[in-house]
């Protein structure tokens, strides 16, 4: 008998785009789509061949499809068993037989577009009234990273149904994965997780809020890409900043003793000495608006910092050098933080810029580290201010402007 959907499928291919296509779904040696095939056929051109042809498409012509050596057959024969599946409705024999041909031609399902453009709307909407611990079988331990990624994009059904209970479940079974984590396995559970806070983005940053310290980065930037700007740079960096409150005070100054005991180790013994920055100082930054503390994922408070708009009576004259310009500015001050904290000054100056686009700062000539950390995020050497003491700092501004 004809199959009808194997023969247009060849009807259509294209040599002049085969080999983009394999370029694209990385089929050279070592690749995820090591030795796949390609046609040519572009998907809204493999959609349009199934629109024509699934009403007279058997599960016979299926397997010869889904069997086949080039990428476009198989997609044609997944897509057609959504369109079975979709139609079937009420036939339950029939939608069972459509899972069943799907699970068991996995090791045909072996790219993320075969996985995305089938998975939810088979076994995503089969599994809606149903247990689902075939998903989590499949995530924990599916032979391929296809069959793994089948179990977390699945829970796209469910997500649009608003439930989200699964997905978190299974991200965590990710997680517990050995490490490194598959790219392609990195971006799906990135990706769902993102769609699950388009949900709920206070129930996504409770979650990530004890997880993205260990969380591959990948991951995590796919799962933070809708935050705000300043809330991606806290999760990023690992760190949760919010406004000090006095309560907040007496673990401020100790963190300032700490900062002053990591200056001296060192080499700059000068910057902060005994007692300063004074106590009132802080006091003062916090009923002003402008103190912040730093949390990490365990919500202990690890860094503080200091943001006030302009002006800064001590900016007013700069010597051996110039401002950027003249336009309203932010300063920080009294950056601090724990020994064993990491990534604070990036944190913080990602956080500050993410507010104000035009800042501000000083620093000692021998804290190298933080002079090194300006430079890094771009800021530029303006020249020497002086402190109300008399004590130079050197003066650094970064504006970025719209």
């Amino acid at each position: 008998m004809n199959n009808r959907l194997y023969t247009e499928i060849l009807a259509h291919q294209d040599s002049t785009q085969a080999e983009g296509l394999s370029r694209f779904f990385k089929t050279g040696e070592g690749q995820y789509g090591e030795g796949d095939k390609f046609l040519g056929i572009k998907v809204p051109v493999t959609r349009e061949v199934v629109k024509q042809c699934w009403k007279e498409t058997s599960f016979k012509d299926l397997e010869q499809c889904i069997r086949s050596e080039y990428h476009e057959m198989r997609l044609a024969a997944l897509l057609v068993v959504v369109q079975i599946f979709k139609h079937a409705k009420k036939d339950e024999a029939l939608r069972q037989q459509c899972i069943d041909f799907y699970l068991t031609h996995t090791e045909h399902i072996n790219n993320w577009d075969l996985v995305d453009l089938s998975c939810y709307e088979l076994l995503g909407t089969w599994l809606l009234d149903k247990d689902r611990t075939l998903l989590y079988d499949l995530a924990k331990n599916g032979k391929t990273i296809w069959e793994q990624r089948i179990g977390i994009v699945s829970t796209m059904q469910f997500i649009r149904h608003g439930q989200l209970d699964d997905t978190y479940a299974l991200a965590d079974i990710f997680l517990r994965k050995p490490q490194p984590l598959h790219d392609l396995l990195q971006k799906a559970v990135g990706w769902l997780l993102r769609e699950a806070g388009k949900r709920d983005e206070q129930r996504l940053k409770d979650w990530l809020s004890t997880r993205c310290q260990p969380m591959p980065r990948t991951m995590l930037r796919y799962a933070i890409e809708k935050f705000s700007e300043h809330d991606r740079h806290a999760f990023l960096h690992c760190y949760y900043i919010r406004t000090s409150t006095k309560e907040d005070l007496p673990i401020i100054l100790n963190l300032r003793d700490q900062a002053r005991e990591i200056m001296r180790s060192y080499g700059n013994v000068n910057q902060w000495p005994d007692g300063y920055p004074r106590d009132d100082t802080f006091r003062k930054d916090i009923e002003l608006g402008g103190s912040h503390v730093m949390l990490n994922a365990s919500g202990k408070i690890v860094g503080t910092f200091t943001l006030l708009p302009s002006p800064e009576v001590t900016y007013n004259v700069i010597y051996n050098g110039q401002w950027l310009d003249d336009e309203p500015y932010h300063v920080i001050h009294r950056i601090a933080s724990t020994p064993d904290s990491h990534g604070v000054l990036d944190a913080v100056l990602d956080y500050c810029q993410a507010i104000a686009p035009n800042i501000r700062i000083d620093t000692h000539e021998a804290n190298v580290i933080m002079r090194k950390g300006l430079k890094r995020h771009g800021y530029q050497y303006c020249g020497i201010i002086h402190l109300l003491n008399g004590n130079e700092r050197m003066a650094y501004q970064k504006h970025i402007k719209p």
